[in-house]
């Protein structure tokens, strides 16, 4: 008798048991985050060069170098031109400006008014710079505007192209160094 007793009990504690209703709980969670807007712009690749070299000096910077600016018998610029492949990532609408410090290859202590003319020896050599990105092109003269811009309305990947084009001719030049700083930048937009 004591053995039915507590399987009785037994069997009624297992059947109240799944009677009852569990309670359950349920909580939400929301994962969230911002990619911000960003443009990165990775060391040039060499596409093509004439009489110009290009040598990188830091993650963000480098040199082209004319091997030969001048002819030694005319004083005439000899004709330079240099392709550059920029790697590029942009993940949001932005602006791409190109820009000369100098309007053109300036002679170290050179007059900028001083522009090389067929009358005259100059100190101050313009260039083309020609830019290819998103699907535009834009090309600017150094020395007529020295800032070349490319807008984009959404983001881009892939290499923008720069060409760099230091025309022959035009007049003799004063010996001495030329340099000029092109700066290229890619701002996103805000």
């Amino acid at each position: 008798m004591l053995r039915l007793s507590f399987f009785a009990a037994g069997l009624v504690i297992s059947t109240g048991a799944q009677a009852q209703d569990l309670a359950t709980g349920q909580g939400r969670l929301e994962i969230a985050g911002q990619a911000p807007a960003a443009c990165v712009l990775n060391a040039p690749i060499v596409s093509s060069a004439q009489n110009a070299a290009f040598a990188s000096t830091g993650a963000a910077s480098g040199e082209i170098r004319i091997v030969q600016l001048g002819d030694p018998q005319t004083a005439q610029p000899r004709a330079a031109a240099i392709d550059l492949a920029l790697p590029v990532i942009c993940n949001a609408p932005h602006r791409l400006t190109i820009t000369s410090t100098n309007g053109g290859l300036l002679r170290d202590g050179g007059n900028a008014r001083n522009r090389q003319s067929p009358t005259g020896f100059g100190e101050l050599l313009g260039f083309q710079i020609n830019a290819s990105w998103a699907g535009q092109t834009s090309s600017v003269l150094t020395t007529t505007s020295s800032t070349l811009v490319i807008n984009s309305a959404g983001g881009g990947a892939g290499d923008m192209d720069l060409n760099i084009v230091v025309p022959p001719g035009g007049g003799p030049l004063v010996a001495g160094r030329y340099a000029d700083t092109v700066t290229v930048q890619f701002q996103a937009a805000i």
